[in-house]
């Protein structure tokens, strides 16, 4: 399987009014990063995409249909309630952005069967100074042999 879902994924996220207009600007454009770590210089808060998770299939006789796993992180300052507040209501954008919203992305070659979110739950950095949520994507392709 070779498509690329980083650059799809971002797109979405940039090009949504519900998620940008949570996000401060950043070098021209908003702080959502496909690969880590973010730049240092990388206002609060950011989404990072992560690589694929896991792959795995669901293919017919005659066609290829791979589920990728991604998650979408959602990081910022934890120093005030409405700053916790903030992440967790761009979690929630990301969430309602993707989860059964097939055509929220556009994948070259391949056609979306279907896309489906969980979370969004607690990031591996969660703590006093930091706050993060995750939304885990499960992402089905297809494509005809």
């Amino acid at each position: 399987m070779s498509a690329d879902l980083a650059a799809p994924l971002r797109a979405a996220l940039v090009g949504a009014g519900s998620v940008t207009a949570l996000l401060p600007t950043y070098a021209g454009s908003y702080p959502v990063f496909t690969r880590r770590p973010a730049p240092v210089d990388a206002p609060f808060p950011m989404i990072l995409v992560s690589p694929d998770i896991s792959l795995t299939d669901r293919d017919g006789i005659d066609d290829q249909r791979p589920v990728v796993e991604r998650d979408v992180a959602i990081y910022g300052e934890n120093d005030t309630a409405e700053k916790y507040r903030d992440v967790e209501a761009l979690a929630y954008a990301v969430r309602d952005l993707f989860h059964r919203q097939r055509a929220a992305i556009v994948v070259a070659g391949w056609s979306v069967v279907q896309i489906t979110a969980r979370g969004p739950h607690p990031a591996p950095t969660d703590d006093n100074q930091t706050v993060g949520r995750l939304v885990a994507l499960a992402i089905e392709l297809a494509k005809k042999n």
